[in-house]
């Protein structure tokens, strides 16, 4: 009976009740050594939420094989000004390494409202078996103090700041600085989460990427996201996006209209506590660019849309190790045919969760 009282306060988030509970059932004489683990366990989970810096996050390493290692069209097509699409750049299947992380921090300032500083770091790594000239790593950091509207359900805004970097072909690659404001409330069973965010772009030429500086310019971002529950144990989340690149090179810059659907489904087997997760996924970009390349068509401006769909699954082993496996499907179809293409993607590694 405490323990079943220490799970239903947890859950209503009165952490310092839920806590007492499984400590007295932990001094239960008939308590049995499964129960006992299951609460050292949830009091573990308790004293970090209890704790003013909380720090919660995932890192995932494993392999990846892709029919398009590259993103590129077929061989060899022959592009409307007479040159040939560099073959560096053409459909080639590869393997990969990669490694990914994300860190949240979040420090209470124990004001009665809930205000607290959060920061987000993220990272990637992906290195290719043979086409490296698409090797790619990046990281983003984001961080603000988020401000609780008081008798408002839970609302709240956060004011942030960020900052981006990357690299291509293992060179300096691109950088960004910027910021933006996100806002968070509960309504009708649902929470939504829109955002606006500036990143001033600067991306920086090498030999395999020599007009990468054309590509700088403010990245503006307006977005609206939402998640809510469909039945017990399985849930949805959006994401709508518009996004305008102001480049250097106008043929770059473009108004890019996105949507995305997660399904994640949680689920255990009979005789098995372990949670499982099952995550179809859907996705389409639409891109509108501003003006025509005159190296690629001098007429006719790049119009494309990606679609995407998706199945990952999460795989629990033991305490908080996962295997993580994803399949996707990517293809997009333009109006001009050097940026049709399609790729099949296949990922599988462990992932820890804290």
């Amino acid at each position: 009976m405490r323990f079943e009282l220490g799970v239903l306060y947890a859950r209503l988030g009165s952490y310092q009740q839920a806590r007492a509970y499984f400590q007295s059932a932990l001094q239960m004489r008939d308590i049995t050594p499964e129960m006992a683990e299951q609460a050292q366990r949830y009091i573990a989970i308790l004293d970090r939420k209890l704790s003013p810096d909380q720090f919660t996050g995932f890192a995932q390493t494993g392999l990846r094989y892709q029919t398009n290692a590259t993103l590129g069209p077929g061989p060899q097509p022959v592009l409307a000004s007479g040159r040939n699409f560099n073959s560096a750049f053409t459909a080639r299947p590869d393997w990969n390494w990669f490694g990914s992380f994300a860190l949240n921090y979040s420090h209470d300032f124990g004001t009665q409202d809930g205000d607290a500083f959060e920061a987000t770091l993220i990272g990637y790594d992906a290195q290719q078996f043979k086409v490296h000239q698409v090797d790619l790593g990046l990281a983003e950091l984001r961080a603000g103090p988020r401000f609780v509207f008081p008798d408002m359900n839970g609302a709240s805004v956060k004011p942030y700041v960020a900052a981006t970097g990357s690299l291509l072909a293992d060179q300096v690659y691109s950088g960004g600085v910027g910021g933006g404001v996100t806002f968070h409330a509960n309504a009708l069973g649902i929470a939504w989460d829109p955002f606006v965010e500036v990143i001033q772009q600067s991306f920086r030429n090498s030999d395999v990427y020599p007009l990468a500086s054309g590509l700088g310019g403010p990245l503006t971002t307006a977005a609206l996201q939402a998640s809510g529950p469909i039945v017990s144990g399985w849930y949805w989340q959006t994401r709508i996006a518009y996004q305008r690149e102001d480049a250097l090179f106008n043929p770059f810059g473009y108004n890019a209209f996105a949507a995305d659907l997660w399904l994640p489904w949680n689920f255990s087997f009979p005789g098995d506590q372990r949670v499982w997760t099952l995550t179809p996924s859907f996705g389409v970009i639409d891109w509108v660019y501003f003006a025509p390349d005159p190296s690629i068509n001098p007429a006719v401006a790049q119009h494309s849309v990606e679609w995407r769909v998706a199945l990952g699954l999460d795989v629990p082993l033991i305490d908080q190790l996962y295997l993580g496996a994803r399949v996707q499907y990517l293809t997009i179809v333009s109006n001009l045919s050097v940026f049709n293409m399609r790729v099949l993607q296949v990922s599988a590694g462990p992932t820890l969760k804290f």
